[in-house]
């Protein structure tokens, strides 16, 4: 971990050893030249005055002040030498310190780091030096946050490392509730030249009770480390403790993060496919396509386990194109073998919208595979709401639906999508995620709650699309409240291109032969 200035000046009490004399000599200099030593100031001159009377007295009120000031007394022509470094330790020499005090008195000691991704997005908009100001604002609102006993370390621009005294109930709730106090000192808001800044605190937690005694303070706070950057995959404001289990899946991401390249380079990341039915005739009225990776050891990964590690690795806008590519050359195919498919449907991430020649590049494709626009669907994170300002996404969006594609959003229960928020967009259609699905033939609640969103929909004039169906009851249900279409396991599993093939033709030709395969579910 890089080295950098502690924020908090540390008591030198607190090295718990006995300095040698280069260090005598800075605290005898810093001792003699300091502001205390203004105390004695009226006994010189009653010393004066008893030796040489008032021309004494006078000489000595006059001279000693300015002598002081001259030799250092104000703190700014004295090196601190030494003592410097005593009061500025490093963030490794403080974890090395309390670790060897938790283990030998049987207590507990915990690193917490903590980002603050919007620093970044400061030192952008009003440069470095207001940047620096704001961390140093930071950093102390998270000692106010703290015990004396407690440190904050700024370990980098967006982030701090503080390191807990330790103490006997430094348990999971008490690191819990203080992750949960430090944030909400960290997220005050910024006042910069007159501008309102929200900031989030994102939390990663290593407790010295998940280790054994052998643990070092590398290792302790790379395992904060490895924390905070799971929490951050979680989205903002978000807070993890480190465990055995944690650490597993951060090395697997990071080890898929190093094989996904190659994974792509050798073909091993494919398309499978799910039907899109309209609820009202039966009949298919799209597909969408979704990633998955044949992963030599690990076996069929869904998008969603590798996800994060082609953002990691960089991968995304080749992944996404890689996806359409295959999707676009599968829906040509179709049409060929004279099958009616409709839409082919692609998933769109944010990392892919930031980039700018994602809309030229779009067109490009479109125009070399010869395949009109208004068949290919993207579909939105329902995150894409709160981006619109960004310049490059709204570009993106309104270059899209210029040249003819559709836009769908995915939207769940939890997502809280307003219809103001919805207006920003030039939508085609709402996907609703399985959270307000799930129950809808048994709950009253949940029933009422997606009737309100198909309303919505039905009064923006939107399409409606429910993903994840998996029961007739469901079918029913949705298509009563008037939803449009609707994909999942009830009609077909993802599955490969040949097999949606055989699908596709007992469903609109007629029934397959004896010898042909059936769909294979997919996971």
């Amino acid at each position: 971990m890089r080295n950098s200035p502690a924020i908090k000046l540390w008591d030198t009490a607190a090295m718990r050893h006995f300095p040698d004399l280069s260090t005598l000599r800075a605290l005898l200099i810093k001792g003699l030249t300091g502001p205390q030593m203004l105390a004695f100031l009226p006994a010189l001159c009653l010393s004066a005055y008893w030796v040489g009377g008032e021309p004494f007295l006078v000489i000595c009120a006059l001279a000693v002040p300015l002598i002081y000031a001259a030799f250092g007394g104000t703190g700014h022509w004295v090196d601190s030498g030494p003592l410097g470094d005593l009061q500025k330790p490093s963030v490794e020499a403080v974890a090395k310190q309390f670790l060897g005090i938790a283990q030998h008195n049987g207590q507990t000691t915990a690193c917490l780091q903590i980002a603050i991704p919007q620093l970044e997005g400061i030192i952008e908009r009003f440069g470095p030096d207001r940047a620096v100001e704001a961390r140093i604002l930071i950093a102390s609102r998270l000692r106010s946050a703290l015990r004396a006993p407690d440190h904050v370390f700024e370990t980098g621009p967006m982030r701090f490392t503080v390191l807990i005294a330790p103490g006997f109930r430094l348990r999971l709730d008490n690191l819990l509730e203080l992750a949960k106090r430090l944030r909400a000192s960290a997220e005050e808001p910024l006042l910069i030249d007159g501008v309102t800044c929200s900031v989030s605190a994102t939390i990663g937690i290593a407790s010295s009770l998940n280790f054994g005694r052998n643990v070092t303070a590398d290792s302790w706070l790379r395992s904060a480390t490895e924390a905070l950057e799971e929490a951050m995959l979680n989205g903002e404001s978000a807070t993890r403790l480190w465990s055995d289990r944690l650490s597993r899946h951060h090395k697997s991401r990071n080890a898929l993060e190093t094989e996904i390249t190659s994974a792509l380079d050798q073909g091993r990341i494919q398309a499978v496919f799910q039907p899109v039915i309209t609820l009202r005739t039966g009949l298919v009225c799209g597909m969408e396509a979704f990633a998955r990776w044949d992963h030599p050891t690990r076996g069929l990964l869904t998008a969603s386990e590798f996800l994060d590690a082609a953002r990691d690795a960089n991968q995304m806008s080749r992944l996404g194109r890689t996806m359409f590519l295959q999707a676009t050359t599968v829906l040509r195919a179709w049409d060929a073998a004279g099958f009616t498919v409709g839409t082919i449907s692609l998933n769109l991430s944010e990392d892919e919208l930031r980039d700018p020649d994602l809309a030229a590049r779009i067109k490009g494709d479109v125009m070399r595979c010869d395949l009109p626009a208004h068949r290919l669907v993207f579909d939105l994170p329902e995150a894409v709401l709160t981006k619109t300002g960004e310049d490059v996404i709204r570009r993106n969006l309104e270059l899209l639906t210029e040249l003819g594609c559709a836009l769908d959003l995915d939207v769940c229960a939890s997502g809280g999508t307003s219809p103001i928020a919805l207006q920003h967009l030039r939508l085609s259609r709402v996907k609703l995620d399985r959270s307000l699905i799930r129950g809808i033939d048994t709950s009253n609640d949940q029933r009422r709650a997606l009737h309100a969103v198909l309303a919505m929909c039905d009064r923006l004039e939107l399409g409606s699309v429910a993903t994840c169906v998996e029961t007739q009851e469901e079918h029913g249900v949705l298509r009563d409240l008037g939803c449009g279409a609707a994909q999942g396991h009830l009609f077909a599993p993802p599955s490969s291109a040949e097999e949606i093939g055989l699908w596709l033709k007992e469903q609109q030709v007629g029934p397959p032969e004896p010898t042909q395969s059936r769909i294979r579910r997919i996971k």
